[in-house]
């Protein structure tokens, strides 16, 4: 089964997309800010995709990807799923989706094209 990290600091959305996404027969670990994912991450390193906000408190989005990347987990796909609608995000990053134009069903698509399956 496919292992996927949501990182989102807004319980009900974090909960919403799990969720949807446990539906689909994905493994589903979650953080609610880049520290948390960080440390989830390093005791998960057999994860498959990370579903990625940028503004979060204690660790934002950007500085969550600078770290995973300096340490060597450069063959994870990341989406970007974020409010913000322009922004100077990480060039490596497999998808950049806004919340507001992207439906669930989409994001699945994504994900899907990003780990097979």
């Amino acid at each position: 089964m496919k292992k996927i990290l949501i990182i989102e600091d807004d319980e009900l959305f974090r909960e919403t997309l799990a969720e949807k996404i446990k539906s689909e027969n994905y493994e589903v670990l979650s953080a609610e800010d880049g520290e948390q994912g960080l440390k989830i991450l390093n005791d998960n390193v057999d994860t498959d995709l990370i579903i990625l906000d940028l503004v979060m408190p204690k660790m934002d989005g950007e500085t969550f990807y600078y770290n995973m990347r300096t340490d060597l987990k450069d063959t994870i796909p990341v989406i970007i799923f974020t409010n913000l609608t322009t922004t100077a995000y990480p060039g490596k990053a497999a998808e950049f989706l806004t919340k507001s134009n992207t439906s669930l069903e989409q994001l699945m698509e994504k994900i899907k094209k990003h780990i097979g399956e």
